[in-house]
């Protein structure tokens, strides 16, 4: 890749960020309410959200937590669907 298109890449990564901090606070109410709404049902489910800080891997989170990564992946695929977390290579981060 070009030193050029990677600049571009880095400019339009910048300016997403932008607009996901814009969108965090025109929703902020509703995106706490969908938080709320699903912490509420499982608490294992907010303690993982609260491990995807960019840097914890599947195994990072399981051993923290003494489960099964496999346990893990399961939560993390409904925080990925519920649009809580993305997926960044190996880790996860929270969105919201």
């Amino acid at each position: 890749m070009t030193d050029i298109a990677i600049e571009l890449l880095r400019d339009i990564s910048r300016k997403l960020d932008a607009v996901l901090a814009l969108m965090k606070i025109a929703f902020r109410d509703s995106i706490e309410a969908a938080k709320e709404s699903s912490f509420a049902r499982s608490k294992i489910k907010k303690s993982i959200y609260e491990l995807c800080n960019g840097r914890n891997t599947v195994g990072d989170m399981a051993e923290e937590l003494g489960k099964e990564p496999a346990y893990i992946r399961v939560y993390l695929a409904t925080l990925e669907d519920e649009g809580l977390i993305v997926r960044k290579g190996d880790t996860y981060e929270a969105v919201v």
